[in-house]
């Protein structure tokens, strides 16, 4: 979500204008008619253009003033908002660096050029602007809202650039001029708990609470810096004050949202009772239908699960983690065509360990349903994005596998093995090492499979061939003995 801030050079700007006799574009453009070298007039009837959205149309009438009259403020000011407007940021950062250049001493130039530096994420330079248009405004004792988005773009542009405790000390400037505004004191709080300095941040977030206890922002965060104390009582008790004291069910809804996550390790019926709770309060909040689903996921309830993820989708289509969720349950559902599905409408949008989680599931679904190149492409760029993730070597050696890349399919193999080391691992590196004639190799890693788990037929039976190979027949006798004993029916025209 952007920052407030960054809505102030579209909302707050036009007071750069002096005010038209008239806004109706209609009526400029007959007074424009009548006296074409109006200069006045062409601004406000760009202005009026503005207004109405005709950003294309504004823009032709400033540059017909600065044709005219290259010093004019307005309309070096209009023309960069109208490319704002337009997302055209290349070139209003140029008209709002010319207004910084031909008028160096006045706030808006700066601000709105520092607006644009932050749109593009050129943070360095923006701090560079919020910093000279907070020293003008200062000294030219700048109304209050203007200057405190200027105080709250500064902030923002040091803790995008991982400075905290810089944008921290700006903030308590701020909060110093603009005492007791609740969004530049919780602001602080959350830098302040961002730099490490949770504890300073606990009078700051009481001072927001004691004049809004439903700040559902402020309230969390408190209750996460007693979570990071030990304290989890105490930070459900403060959920609980402000949920006696919320009107809104929207508000309450939030709250319980927070509680059930806060209670969703050591009492996941309870959490889940809270977020049905929550959906049936707010039914619009997203976040609580996803967390439901993911709750029932944990229950062992694909179903269930599947039925909140959908109601997530309908609200929030576009959110990576909650069409990963509905892959997750499809998944468990047997539906691999599903699951293959949504997880690639995931994969197309998430990012970092979200993307990583679809890409395994795309692979594990294309695995099952046969499309082995598929599974091959996914699992190899899920390995690429994360080469820890033991489950997405062990479905890139079973794809391998099956793909007949004995090779590629041990590679992938040990490398599940070496990370968590699981018996289904070492069992399918056991029948890896067998493709590619390791005979001793696949004895070894199968022999420690069935010592811990004897009941695998499926090992036994592998076992049974790596023994053979090494001209141990009675063993393999024995091995293929047991398999069958088991019953994996592969294994009777061998003992007979």
């Amino acid at each position: 979500m952007k920052r407030a801030w960054l809505t102030a050079v579209i909302f707050g700007a036009l007071v750069a204008f002096a005010e038209p006799q008239s806004t109706d574009p209609s009526v400029l453009e007959a007074q424009l008619q009548q006296n074409p070298s109006d200069l006045p007039t062409r601004i406000a009837l760009g202005r009026a253009y503005l207004e109405a959205g005709r950003y294309e149309d504004a823009a032709r009438l400033f540059e017909d003033v600065l044709a005219l009259d290259y010093n004019n403020f307005a309309a070096h000011f209009g023309l960069g908002l109208a490319h704002y407007r337009q997302g055209n940021l290349k070139a209003a950062r140029f008209e709002f660096e010319q207004l910084t250049h031909l008028y160096p001493e006045r706030f808006e130039g700066w601000y709105n050029l520092a607006v644009v530096y932050a749109q593009a994420n050129n943070w360095e330079a923006a701090t560079e602007a919020f910093t000279r248009a907070i020293e003008l405004g200062e000294a030219q004792d700048l109304a209050t809202p203007e200057l405190k988005q200027a105080y709250l773009g500064l902030a923002e542009a040091h803790r995008k650039q991982g400075r905290p405790d810089q944008a921290a000390e700006v903030l308590k400037r701020a909060l110093a001029r603009f005492e007791g505004d609740l969004e530049v004191t919780y602001l602080l709080a959350e830098n302040l708990t961002l730099a490490g300095e949770a504890l300073e941040a606990i009078p700051h977030l009481y001072s927001v609470l004691q004049k809004d206890r439903g700040h559902v922002a402020a309230v969390s965060l408190l209750a996460d810096i007693y979570v990071g104390q030990g304290l989890r009582d105490r930070a459900l008790r403060e959920l609980d004050r402000s949920l006696a004291q919320a009107a809104d069910p929207r508000i309450q809804a939030q709250l319980l949202l927070k509680k059930a996550l806060l209670l969703q390790g050591a009492q996941p019926h309870q959490s889940r009772e809270l977020l049905e709770q929550a959906v049936q309060l707010d039914p619009d909040l997203w976040q609580a239908h996803y967390n439901l689903g993911v709750a029932w996921l944990k229950a062992g309830d694909p179903s269930r699960a599947m039925q909140s993820f959908r109601l997530a989708y309908r609200l929030q289509p576009n959110e990576p983690r909650v069409l990963l969720g509905m892959a997750v349950a499809a998944d468990q559902l047997g539906e691999s065509a599903e699951a293959l599905r949504f997880a690639g409408l995931a994969a197309a949008i998430a990012e970092g360990r979200t993307k990583a989680e679809a890409l395994v599931l795309i692979g594990k679904s294309a695995y099952r349903l046969g499309r082995y190149d598929a599974a091959l492409e996914a699992l190899g760029q899920a390995v690429a994005l994360d080469d820890q993730d033991g489950q997405a070597w062990l479905w890139l050696g079973l794809a391998a596998y099956a793909a007949r890349d004995f090779s590629r399919a041990v590679e992938a193999l040990e490398r599940a093995v070496a990370i968590d080391g699981s018996l289904t691992a070492r069992m399918n590196l056991g029948a890896a090492y067998l493709a590619v004639k390791r005979f001793s190799d696949a004895e070894r890693v199968l022999t420690q499979v069935v010592l811990e788990d004897a009941n695998n037929a499926e090992a036994w039976y592998n076992l049974g061939w790596a023994l053979k190979a090494l001209a141990r027949d009675q063993e393999a006798l024995r091995a293929w003995k047991k398999a069958l004993e088991l019953g994996y029916e592969p294994a009777r025209g061998l003992v007979d």
